[in-house]
């Protein structure tokens, strides 16, 4: 992946069990947030994107801009750090509530998650004493699950045009 050789190196000297120096040269992985920074000064010119089923980073570069190599851009724009930061395709999300839960009928049976309307999360006791007009949602374990699932599938991209630019952009943040 390009994003990684623009990134500044350092050096860090170290010593073996029989005192021979030697020098390792890491990159600078914390340059990120000063990229990520310039990025969301673009913000004007990103636009949604819904992640769909089985979609990858890689393979949504891949479709909007005809390379895999800007999955770091995508990566960047989004604050995804891991995969978990990443949507679930239904397949894994399945997998994951059976797995969590036991089986779908006890996360679609579970203990609840109550919420006010103004989207707090409180437990069961806060919300029966809450008047009727600040109630808000009552979401089963699935319900829930699936709500912050699909919120992960709203990213943001850069549009095809403009994707060199960004690239080109980054390269001389460290050029």
């Amino acid at each position: 992946m390009d994003y990684f050789k623009y990134l500044p190196t350092a050096s860090y000297m170290f010593t073996n069990a029989d005192q021979t120096p030697y020098t390792v040269v890491i990159r600078d992985i914390s340059a990120r947030a000063k990229i990520a920074e310039r990025l969301k000064q673009t913000q004007v010119v990103l636009y949604d994107y819904i992640v769909g089923d089985e979609q990858r980073p890689d393979t949504i570069s891949q479709s909007l801009y005809k390379t895999p190599n800007y999955t770091w851009v995508i990566l960047l724009v989004n604050n995804i750090f891991s995969l978990y930061d990443w949507p679930l395709s239904n397949d894994e999300m399945t997998d994951y509530l059976m797995s969590k839960y036991g089986s779908l009928d006890a996360a679609r049976t579970g203990t609840r998650y109550y919420y006010t309307t103004a989207g707090d999360r409180v437990d069961a006791t806060t919300y029966a004493a809450l008047p009727v007009a600040q109630r808000g949602t009552v979401l089963t374990p699935y319900e829930y699950e699936i709500q912050e699932n699909d919120r992960k599938r709203r990213i943001k991209v850069v549009p095809a045009p403009l994707i060199h630019q960004v690239a080109a952009s980054f390269r001389t943040l460290f050029g």
